[in-house]
């Protein structure tokens, strides 16, 4: 009889089939990954064991072996055997409060060498990628993206790796473009699937389709490598009267015809105040007037655009006898 069990570890039967294996070591890694128990101690240590299990299971070499005589090569090392140092397994966890690393000594990066836990001389790892698998568990929380397959050097493995980018999709008013702000944003750790929040700041003058970088709020990354960013994709809702053209802005204005024809002054409220305008005698329909630095601000600047006002002339549905009257006069005389 094999000193552990590892068919019994992963719960499945011992003619289970490739996918089985995985599955079942997803199962298993789910149920007693740090992140989701309380007690880190005891789930590290049967995470340990799932590990271990997964490492002869997966590898057909490795686990003929295991089949015919119960060890692997003199028996496969555990997490608390390598690194020469006799250390127990130690759990730490990232900035963010999720990711976990396993190490027999010291923080991440100090002493640990994942090439040792497949054994130096054992010519290779037989398939075996532990944080491609190790990505596999966190794609049983249906959030990594970003896990990779495939065989792997060591050396590769050894090497620090960035984490992923997280994307997220944040709608503003369009006051807020303008304005900027603080807004606060709720998203699922990809990892954990707890919920979080953040404060983002915005800029004024921000424009749709920029994004925010969060430094260190991505995925963690791997071999001590750095966490990852969120990137922020804005979009703006229209306005139902100012249209954005760039920094500028612009809206449509009525005057009545007469105005039109003899010019004047007209109030106009602007994005931020309301604005004394005056109107060129003979002013056509659709003409724009231009109000310089009444525009929307330009990003990170105390600079702005301009208003744009697009003139419709009124033509009056309705008019009474003396009006009626004066029109005819005007008329004949040859306006």
């Amino acid at each position: 009889m094999p000193k552990k069990d590892y068919y019994k570890i992963l719960g499945i039967d011992k003619n289970a089939s490739k996918d089985e294996i995985k599955g079942g070591f997803r199962k298993m890694a789910r149920k007693y990954h740090p992140d989701v128990n309380p007690d880190e101690a005891k789930s590290g240590e049967a995470f340990k064991k799932i590990n271990d299990a997964y490492q002869v299971l997966s590898d057909d070499k490795k686990k003929e072996m295991y089949d015919k005589f119960g060890v692997i090569d003199g028996e496969m090392p555990s997490y608390d055997q390598v690194g020469g140092q006799g250390g127990r397994q130690k759990v730490y966890r990232g900035p963010n409060g999720s990711t976990v690393y396993y190490s027999t000594s010291g923080m991440p990066g100090e002493g640990f060498d994942v090439g040792d836990i497949f054994g130096s001389n054992s010519g290779g790892m037989g398939g075996f990628d532990f944080f491609s698998d190790l990505n596999d568990v966190f794609d049983v929380f249906g959030k990594n993206k970003g896990s990779t397959s495939g065989y792997k050097t060591r050396a590769n493995m050894n090497y620090p790796k960035e984490g992923e980018d997280l994307k997220y999709e944040m709608t503003i008013e369009f006051l807020d473009a303008f304005y900027g702000g603080n807004k606060r944003i709720q998203y699922d750790d990809p990892i954990t699937g707890k919920r979080n929040s953040l404060n983002v700041k915005i800029p004024k003058g921000i424009k749709k389709g920029q994004k925010l970088r969060l430094k260190g709020k991505g995925m963690p990354g791997s071999n001590g490598g750095n966490f990852g960013d969120l990137y922020i994709n804005i979009n703006i809702k229209d306005h139902p009267e100012y249209e954005r053209l760039g920094d500028d802005i612009r809206i449509n204005f009525e005057i009545p015809f007469t105005s039109a024809v003899l010019g004047g002054k007209i109030k106009v409220g602007g994005i931020d105040r309301r604005l004394n305008v005056s109107i060129p005698p003979g002013t056509k329909d659709s003409t724009i007037l231009r109000v310089k630095n009444q525009g929307f601000y330009k990003i990170n600047s105390e600079e702005r655009g301009n208003l744009m006002i697009k003139i419709k002339i009124q033509i009056p549905n309705k008019i009474d006898e003396n009006q009626k009257e004066l029109l005819e006069k005007l008329k004949i005389s040859g306006l």
